[in-house]
């Protein structure tokens, strides 16, 4: 696969024609000199190939698509940020069987770079001295907890965080000031009662933790960020990244709600690589994605409109500085947001 999501870009004039235009005129000056990206994923698995056919389905694509070497993704950063440095806070993306490469690939090159950071992809059912093993094997600041990785499958509307993210694990990062980056399940996402609800549990049973709510809690469409930012405004200690989210009004309630210093700068590379826009139709979001060859025909759009796509990194960095402005953010804000928040969260302690 001869794109981006591998770490080259793929139709060469589109990127000159399209995307560097739109990265100079909407995002260059109002992008920091650095960048740390909260949320990159880096993995030795083998995605897509070149003469592999194309996922016929969105999910597919996210589930088979997205095997990213590191120096693919620092190469990346360089054609997608021109002028500016990124230093990534990487983790993988697997399933239970090959987790263990998985987060061994990622060790291997937290020993090899400097600057970048790494996260551990874990399972629920290790036990204490299990993950304390597997982070001392790299040079790991903290944990990714995912739904799937739950060992008997527990339907989307039925599981809850403490499934995928036991206590055992919380009380272990709040000890040792690891990193939680937390993705949130079930179909409310974060306007969901029993999400709120365990997510204000933790915050108080764990008042050290360092928890980043991963996508603003997945509110790509307004009514599960008008619900679920107000109910934890007050829950001081866990932390949001604007990772693949590209709804201004969620991040101006956002920013209005919890302020810039609860605020994270992610990417979700390599998925915010495709060229597409997004739409909400009530609480569902539509991603309409540039030559993509799904079945599922909205994913498509006529031709001429899709030839003006750039990245969806880009049009959710656009949505962030829209929404800055709304909120009339200084420049010391938005360094907090792509960096500074970032690097003391990283640093703290060290």
């Amino acid at each position: 696969m001869n794109d981006l999501r591998q770490g080259r870009l793929d139709i060469v004039p589109h990127y000159f024609k399209v995307d560097l235009p739109f990265y100079k005129e909407h995002l260059k000056d109002f992008l920091p000199d650095k960048i740390i990206d909260i949320h990159s994923h880096s993995s030795n698995n083998p995605g897509l190939q070149p003469g592999d056919p194309m996922p016929t389905f969105w999910a597919d694509w996210v589930t088979f698509g997205h095997g990213m070497l590191v120096p693919k993704l620092l190469e990346a950063y360089l054609q997608l940020f021109p002028g500016k440095e990124v230093f990534p806070v990487c983790f993988p993306i697997s399933d239970r069987k090959d987790v263990d490469e998985r987060n061994k690939y990622l060790a291997e090159e937290l020993e090899r770079y400097d600057n970048i950071w790494g996260l551990i992809w874990t399972m629920p059912d290790w036990t204490e001295d299990e993950l304390i093993k597997r982070m001392k094997s790299g040079r790991f600041s903290g944990i990714k907890p995912y739904p799937s990785m739950v060992k008997d499958a527990i339907p989307d509307k039925d599981i809850t965080i403490f499934d995928y993210l036991p206590h055992h694990h919380l009380k272990l990062a709040e000890k040792y000031g690891w990193i939680v980056m937390l993705h949130i399940a079930r179909p409310d996402r974060l306007a969901d009662p029993v999400n709120i609800s365990q997510l204000r549990e933790i915050s108080k049973r764990y008042p050290k933790i360092k928890l980043i709510i991963a996508h603003i809690g997945r509110s790509y469409c307004p009514r599960h960020g008008l619900i679920g930012i107000p109910a934890l405004k007050d829950c001081e200690n866990l932390l949001f990244d604007i990772s693949a989210n590209t709804n201004q009004p969620v991040m101006e309630l956002l920013i209005r709600e919890v302020g810039t210093k609860r605020i994270l700068f992610g990417s979700d590379m390599p998925i915010t690589a495709m060229r597409a826009k997004r739409i909400c139709e009530g609480d569902e979001y539509i991603n309409y994605v540039w030559k993509a060859d799904w079945t599922d025909n909205r994913t498509r759009r006529n031709i001429e409109e899709e030839d003006t796509y750039t990245f969806l990194l880009y049009e959710q960095i656009l949505s962030f500085k829209n929404a800055s402005m709304a909120c009339s953010l200084t420049k010391a804000d938005i360094e907090d947001v792509f960096f500074n928040n970032a690097y003391n969260l990283f640093t703290a302690g060290a």
